[in-house]
């Protein structure tokens, strides 16, 4: 059974403590949270006493508490420190997204275990589902002809969505968009090479920082994708996961929540509707948190690098930041200019 110490309890740190009992895999030794409301409705659902919970890593350290790994489910202002911590304690570590806040602090955290043989996993749960397999077996096979394009179509009510994102410059695309760009290449089975993005912050927003953009992503296979966001829309809405259609000369590969079908040839002006073949259902995002979890614990079990690692995520983290600063600058940018 592995032992864990799960830094960030409250807000989705609580899914992660059902996740972890869940596994029957991984055993909580200890909690970690600012909140003492937070660190009290933990206890309750893990059944701890209170004398292995903490305000802090060190404390919890500093009281002989003793671990596998590390649970990091805190804001990503904060991740650098609590990995470095739990790095200098030899624990293995399983992050949330995204790696850091910024690029530079996700490369002063892959740094530090340079010198190491601790995993180092950030949990992007959408991409272990069968379904983006099967999307990227699809896409790959050549059944669609060739490939014209991709999209991928967002939108949510995130009127509400923890205070810290709420203060983020940019919370769309470090906060949300994080998770789709990770998918996207899980999906397709390449990776950019460069990106032009424009984001704004609409006049109604409750955030600080931009909430809504369009991101246009050139991959590394010549495929060209469109990725368009808006996490505080009114209206309809799409799933979590988005809309996402791979377009190719004899069909539409196409996700929309819960299904996953081809559109085919046969559409017109007068029957917009095109012949449908159905592939397969689509899994419940949150389903994806435990699989990621085994993925960690496999890794370590094998001592092999996890689907997910820090070092591959850097590359969805480039396509985040390349995002940003093609917004501000109005201009492509290079995603190898990230991966430094």
């Amino acid at each position: 059974m592995m032992k864990l110490i799960q830094v960030g309890v409250g807000g989705y740190g609580n899914s992660w403590l059902s996740t972890v009992m869940e596994s029957q895999r991984a055993q909580h030794v200890a909690l970690v949270d600012l909140n003492l409301e937070h660190l009290k409705q933990a206890r309750e659902i893990t059944g701890l006493p209170d004398s292995v919970c903490f305000t802090n890593l060190e404390q919890a350290l500093m009281n002989g508490i003793e671990a596998d790994a590390l649970l990091c489910i805190v804001p990503p202002a904060y991740h650098e420190s609590v990995i470095r911590i739990g790095v200098s304690a030899g624990m293995h570590i399983l992050s949330e997204k995204p790696i850091a806040h910024t690029i530079q602090s996700a490369h002063q955290i892959l740094q530090s275990f340079n010198k190491t043989d601790r995993i180092f996993m950030i949990a992007q749960k959408a991409r272990f589902h069968p379904w983006v397999r099967r999307f990227r077996q699809i896409v790959n096979s050549g059944q669609l002809g060739q490939i014209s394009h991709v999209t991928h179509y967002f939108r949510a009510p995130y009127y509400s969505w923890g205070e810290f994102r709420h203060q983020m410059q940019d919370p769309l695309y470090i906060e949300m968009s994080i998770h789709h760009f990770d998918l996207l290449r899980a999906l397709l089975g390449c990776d950019p090479v460069q990106v032009w993005s424009t984001s704004w912050n609409t006049p109604y927003s409750t955030f600080a920082g931009d909430i809504t953009g369009v991101a246009h992503f050139v991959m590394d296979n010549g495929w060209p994708i469109t990725y368009h966001a808006d996490a505080i829309a009114s209206g309809d809405m799409t799933d979590w996961y988005g809309e996402i259609r791979a377009v190719g000369e004899d069909g539409t590969l196409t996700m929309i929540y819960p299904e996953l079908y081809i559109a085919k040839k046969g559409a017109n002006h007068t029957d917009r509707q095109a012949p449908q073949e159905f592939i397969m259902k689509v899994s419940n995002p949150q389903e994806g948190q435990l699989v990621a979890l085994y993925e960690f614990l496999d890794a370590i079990k094998e001592n092999r690098t996890p689907e997910s690692s820090g070092q591959d995520n850097l590359k969805s983290l480039a396509m985040v930041f390349g995002a940003i600063d093609a917004s501000r600058d109005q201009e492509f940018k290079q995603i190898d200019d990230y991966l430094f």
